[in-house]
């Protein structure tokens, strides 16, 4: 089995609704899923656009990252994203990312593992902070916390409820 950390976010029609519905549907696809806390988070990027809700989620898995990168596309689908006619950086219905792969180190034309940006992210590292604070980047050999020290993002994040339950 794989840990995977994926982050997940959502700043259009009912984001928590968007974010708990995509949880629920990962929890259909693995056995054991875990997400942190809901966090109202600072846009980065991009055009001028609502606030984010962001969490972070950590399943496991015997697939490979190709496989689950499908899963995830699926799911953005499904909540009616269309990455071809969305603008960069700009709003959307449903956001899934994976951040780790356990300790693979992926370079490919639709998937890099670690996410290339996601050490520069406070919206990403303070949820996944929450749930996986040990966890290394195989690229610095630092954990997700140690990272989160380092960060020099200075957008805000603030925790915006407890736990969504988990299996």
């Amino acid at each position: 089995m794989t840990q995977a950390l994926l982050s997940i976010g959502s700043n259009m029609n009912h984001p928590q609704l968007q974010i708990e519905t995509a949880f629920a549907r990962l929890k259909e696809h693995f056995d054991h899923v875990l997400m942190s806390s809901l966090y109202l988070t600072e846009p980065v990027g991009g055009i001028p656009q609502d606030d984010y809700i962001n969490a972070a989620i950590q399943i496991e898995t015997q697939q490979s990252a190709q496989e689950l990168l499908l899963i995830l596309m699926t799911l953005e689908e499904q909540a009616h994203r269309n990455r071809a006619n969305q603008t960069p950086n700009g709003p959307r219905n449903l956001d899934l990312d994976i951040i780790l792969f356990g300790d693979e180190i992926v370079s490919g034309s639709d998937l890099t593992i670690p996410h290339p940006r996601y050490r520069e992210r406070r919206f990403v590292l303070e949820p996944l902070c929450e749930i996986a604070p040990e966890a290394i980047d195989p690229q610095t050999q630092q954990s997700i916390s140690r990272l989160l020290e380092l960060c020099t993002d200075e957008n805000w994040v603030q925790i915006l409820d407890e736990k969504v339950p988990s299996l």
